[in-house]
Order: structure tokens, then C-alpha cells, then sequence
């Protein structure tokens, strides 16, 4: 009964409740007789089926997550971690400080304090303010690691770059800077790939950690894995955005 009210809650809910209604209106047409117009919404229901199954979006997330995998020792002169959004506006009392992380960058900080506690290694972190209604990402990010008990003069800033091309840039300017020449890369495991890629350009030679994984890598079959859900279609958006980015990556 539990599996049996998520599934018709998750139908209620978009995508699954446009998908219910794409097929109301395919079934009219068909009535109608106007069978091009029900094969069209017949192929985009089936593509928005596809693509929000949570099964179908964790393999294709899954792909491009695995593709690296964090090393069992740490080696390296500096920890550079690519920061991946911050909203802006709420204060947050605890770190005196103004705007949140988003969970991926939060996730990011807390592996980067794990490391630096391991290691001592200097932070160098990536990541600026993308929008206008956005926050500064390394800024809000900084708090949070001196909350962690980082030390500040341990932290260092790119504070302006707005993708992961600018990343590259930015890092590569500041390692040359310092002379560090043994990085470590610290990012979400969906977006290593791509950021490894644009390093390479720059005949960066960074050693990769993932981290904030966020697909199953063994998944156990369940109706509800082939139900569609807003997370399966999420997941389906992030991994088709990372590949678009690595194929962009490679022009």
C-alpha cells in the first residue's frame, strides 16, 4: 500500500500528471481521426515517459559518474574545488554570513574539509556569482569551511569565474600564480568529466576526486523504477547537459 501511494502520487505530479494528459489528448485525436497528430504526441509522450523513468535516468547518470573514481590516497599540493551554485538573500546566522549553498556545492565542502583535515593541504576554490539573484559561491563557500574549522589563511579565491571553461582558466592563472603544480580536483561525480576535460586543454594535470554521487550504481528493479518522477527527470537533465558539455568541450 506504501509503494502503492508514492506511484500515484508521483502520477499526480508533474512530469507524470502532463504525461497522463498527453495521452488524453493522443486518444482524442485518435477519435478524431487526426492520426498524424496522435503518432507527434504519441512519440513526445513516449520521449517524456522515457526520459523521467527513474531507471532510465539513473543508468544515463550513472555512465558519466563512474568514470572516475576518487583515489585511495590524496597526493598533491593544493585542493581546488569547482563550486556549483548558491542562492542569495536569506541570512544565515550561523556562519554570519548572507546566502546557502546549494546541496552539490555543499557537498563538495564537506569532502574538501575532509580532505584538508587528512591532508593540510591549501583550498583553492573556483566559483562566482553566475546571476544576478545568485550568490558569490567560493565567498559563502569560505564561510562555511572556516565554520568547519578550516583555517582562513588556508583558503584561497577565484571568485569570478561563471562556468567550468572559466574554472580552467581562472585555476590555471592562480596555480602558476603559487606554483602549485599537483592539484586535486574536487567536484560533483557528474561534472568531473566534463571539468577534467576542459583542464586537459589547458594541459592542467590534475588528479580527480568525485564526490556528492548521485545515481545508484547497482539499481534494484521496482515498478516504481519505471514510473515516471520529476527526480528521474532530473537526473536524465543532468546527464544529457554534461554530455552536450563534453562534446562543447571538445571544440
Amino acid at each position: 500500500m506504501i509503494y502503492l501511494i508514492k506511484i500515484v502520487y508521483t502520477l499526480l505530479l508533474p512530469p507524470g500528471i502532463v504525461i497522463l494528459l498527453l495521452l488524453s489528448i493522443a486518444l482524442w485525436l485518435q477519435q478524431k481521426k487526426e492520426y498524424v497528430g496522435t503518432l507527434l504526441i504519441g512519440l513526445a509522450t513516449l520521449l517524456l515517459c522515457v526520459c523521467a523513468m527513474p531507471y532510465f535516468g539513473n543508468a544515463l547518470l550513472n555512465s558519466i559518474e563512474r568514470r572516475y573514481a576518487p583515489p585511495e590516497q590524496v597526493t598533491g599540493d593544493v585542493l581546488v574545488m569547482l563550486t556549483g551554485g548558491a542562492t542569495l538573500g536569506m541570512p544565515d546566522p550561523l556562519t554570519k554570513g548572507e546566502g546557502y549553498l546549494t546541496g552539490n556545492t555543499a557537498a563538495r565542502v564537506l569532502t574538501v574539509a575532509e580532505l584538508y583535515r587528512n591532508t593540510k593541504l591549501p583550498i583553492l576554490l573556483s566559483g562566482g556569482q553566475v546571476f544576478e539573484d545568485s550568490g558569490n559561491e567560493s565567498q559563502i563557500a569560505k564561510r562555511h569551511l572556516i565554520a568547519l574549522g578550516v583555517p582562513e589563511a588556508s583558503i584561497y579565491l577565484d571568485d569570478t569565474s561563471r562556468n567550468t571553461e572559466e574554472n580552467a582558466l581562472h585555476t590555471q592563472a592562480m596555480l602558476t600564480e603559487k606554483g602549485w603544480q599537483h592539484p586535486v580536483l574536487i567536484t560533483s561525480a557528474f561534472h568531473m568529466a566534463r571539468s577534467v576535460k576542459q583542464f586537459q586543454k589547458l594541459k592542467v594535470d590534475i588528479v580527480p576526486y568525485p564526490t556528492d554521487y548521485l545515481s545508484q550504481q547497482k539499481q534494484v528493479l521496482s515498478i516504481s523504477k519505471f514510473v515516471p518522477s520529476a527526480s528521474g527527470l532530473s537526473n536524465t537533465s543532468i546527464a544529457l547537459k554534461e554530455y552536450l558539455g563534453l562534446l562543447a568541450a571538445k571544440n
